[in-house]
């Protein structure tokens, strides 16, 4: 062995040695919120009337949602932990011998976790590595071609890993890669004539791959001093606040529908989560009490048929709107660390354009209805940190247009949930 391989192993031992000394401290923890693409593998076997087709197979589409995750370390380099995401949906189209079949239906579901994860250094990057159990829990099922579609939650293991970035005594940045394993029984009916639907069975191996990008904050020993120095100052006297950050919304997407003045009783509409850059602006009237104002990008959103009555039409429109609100907010904290609040007020849909699809002359009106917040800033610097917080609006336009030369009028249910999260500047 020459002596340059001699002392890397050296160095390599003695740093091994040294881990537990620089490990995380016991009564450490954090929060972090993140940006994460979830994809699943996409296999499993299919049947159709109790006869395996072994060519027959599926897709999904990639779904890009939020995670909130808390950790406590309750000895040295340990860290025991939960995570839950923001609703994510997928379609299912069907592939291999069942290719050119329009899409069975969408799945909307959360991900939570509980694990545990080690972080061998403690320093300005750390990396970690852990594992746990993931539960996939179907939150809303919509049919499409597909009828009486069921895709049952389920549950199992997985590992991760990742590194976390000091930015600040408080603040870090962290990239983590996580991959569960576990699969679910899907079943569903998939019409082949105007009298006779075939059972189809699916074996769904989903095994789903998540990536998250995010921002955390420390609470403990590291960061106790700037903790204390921010309880020893005055309250926050500043005048306006801020808040500049991405927002993932959801919709409820319901409907009611009537076709040349016939009620469709099982139509609906089905959308995919997205995500917007927000702008949110107060003004305090007193010390604990703020006017908000919350401005988005306008996205532009793909509306899909639902249910038996019109989940095998191709997309049905395209949807560009504005998401507003304005709410009068309760700060009850304006010093320290965490400073919770909430709010109540109203919300404006602003529609500045639609496209048609299966639906022509599509139009979709503005509409205005309550909205409730909740969240928290957590500050790292005395005018700068970060914050949280999810909406939710009341938002229910009516819509109109033509299908097959008849009038189509619909009353929509969107109610979104909204989750922000950015860096919020007091001045």
């Amino acid at each position: 062995m020459t002596t340059k391989k001699l002392a890397l192993l050296c160095s390599l031992l003695s740093t091994a040695v040294a881990m537990p000394a620089l490990a995380q401290d016991a009564g450490d923890g954090y929060v972090r919120a993140s940006i994460a693409r979830t994809k699943l593998v996409d296999k499993g076997e299919v049947k159709t009337d109790g006869v395996l087709d072994p060519s027959a197979g599926y897709e999904t589409r990639e779904a890009w949602h939020s995670v909130v995750t808390l950790g406590y370390f309750p000895f040295d380099h340990v860290a025991i932990e939960g995570s839950l995401s923001t609703p994510a949906t997928t379609n299912n189209i069907p592939a291999g011998s069942l290719a050119g079949v329009p899409n069975l239906g969408d799945d909307e579901f959360v991900i939570a976790t509980v694990g545990a994860s080690v972080y061998p250094l403690k320093g300005t990057v750390r990396p970690y590595a852990g594992g746990g159990y993931a539960f996939q829990i179907t939150t809303q099922e919509r049919d499409g071609l597909g009828v009486n579609l069921n895709i049952p939650s389920t549950s199992g293991p997985y590992l991760n890993a990742g590194f976390a970035v000091d930015l600040s005594p408080r603040l870090e940045m962290f990239a983590d890669v996580r991959k569960a394993w576990y699969r679910t029984n899907a079943t569903g009916l998939l019409p082949v004539s105007p009298t006779y639907a075939a059972q189809v069975d699916a074996d769904a191996k989903l095994d789903p791959l998540t990536v998250q990008l995010g921002f955390g904050v420390k609470f403990g020993k590291r960061a106790a001093a700037a903790r204390d120095a921010f309880e020893a100052e005055e309250s926050d006297g500043s005048h306006w606040l801020v808040k500049v950050g991405l927002t993932n919304l959801s919709l409820a997407d319901k409907l009611e529908l009537d076709v040349a003045g016939t009620p469709l009783p099982d139509a609906g509409i089905s959308t995919f989560e997205h995500q917007t850059p927000t702008l949110q602006v107060a003004r305090f009237l007193t010390p604990n009490i703020a006017v908000n104002a919350t401005l988005g990008l306008p996205p532009t959103i793909d509306i899909h048929g639902a249910g038996g009555s019109m989940g095998a039409l191709p997309r049905l429109g395209k949807v560009t709107y504005g998401p507003t609100a304005l709410t009068l907010q309760y700060h009850p904290l304006r010093k320290g660390v965490v400073r919770p609040y909430a709010g109540v007020g109203a919300s404006y849909m602003i529609v500045f354009g639609t496209k048609d699809g299966a639906f022509t002359d599509l139009e979709v009106d503005n509409d205005f209805g309550f909205a409730f917040e909740a969240g928290a800033e957590i500050m790292f610097q005395k005018n700068i940190g970060l914050f949280l917080d999810v909406k939710k609006a009341l938002l229910r336009p009516e819509a109109r247009g033509t299908f097959m030369g008849m009038d189509v009028n619909g009353q929509t249910r969107l109610d979104p949930w909204a989750l922000s999260g950015g860096v919020s500047l007091h001045f």
